[in-house]
């Protein structure tokens, strides 16, 4: 490995320290008690070589949303290449990925949310709100797509792909919204068992063979 690569891999490396050290920083304190003081400690760098990365904190914020978010497209694009594969299970299959998606991290998943609220959108510097809604747009098609195969080979009903594919992941928000307001107030979790039943009941509204 030349000099040009290792420098390249040490910075990859260290971007990825950073992003992990803020969602740790995050879990510890909350998003308004995160500061870039907090990041650069717990990734155990001086403040001035954070800031060669990284200007703000919603900056890296944003990056590890769109990078998360980069591999539920890959997530997506996988189930997709699997589409002839899996014929009346598709939907099952596409809902296992997002449970799947969310166990993986919860916490940047969460963060995902709360930054794609509209005052936290509003207050972010044009170029962030282009990466989140760049992410966000490519994976919404991606769903479309998957959506928009079902209706056409009657794995579903003649819904339009784009409202259905809102409807499904909205449902699915809904359920994680629920359990973790459950979590919140320190009350039992039923996250798999609620996210069982709202499966079926989706795939009984969506099925043409009901």
């Amino acid at each position: 490995m030349g000099i040009e690569e290792r420098r390249e891999r040490e910075k990859r490396e260290r971007r990825e320290l950073i992003l992990k050290s803020a969602m740790q920083v995050y879990l510890e304190g909350g998003y308004h008690a995160t500061t870039m003081d907090k990041i650069a400690q717990k990734a155990e760098l001086s403040r001035a070589t954070l800031y060669l990365y990284f200007k703000t904190k919603e900056e890296i914020f944003v990056h590890a949303i769109v990078s998360f978010l980069e591999h539920f497209g890959s997530m997506l694009d996988d189930l997709y290449s699997r589409k002839e594969h899996l014929k009346k299970g598709l939907l099952k299959g596409l809902w296992s990925l997002f449970l799947k998606f969310y166990i993986k991290d919860p916490v940047i998943f969460n963060i995902s949310l709360y930054f794609h609220q509209r005052e936290m959108i509003h207050h972010l510097p044009g170029d962030l709100r282009v990466l989140l809604d760049r992410a966000g747009s490519h994976n919404y098609h991606r769903l479309c797509r998957i959506m928009e195969y079902g209706v056409k080979n009657g794995i579903f009903l003649q819904f339009d792909p784009k409202t259905l594919a809102e409807v499904v992941w909205t449902a699915f928000l809904g359920v994680v919204h629920i359990e973790n307001s459950k979590k919140a107030m320190a009350r039992k979790n039923h996250l798999e068992k609620t996210c069982d039943l709202a499966y079926e009941i989706l795939s009984k509204g969506m099925s043409p063979t009901r």
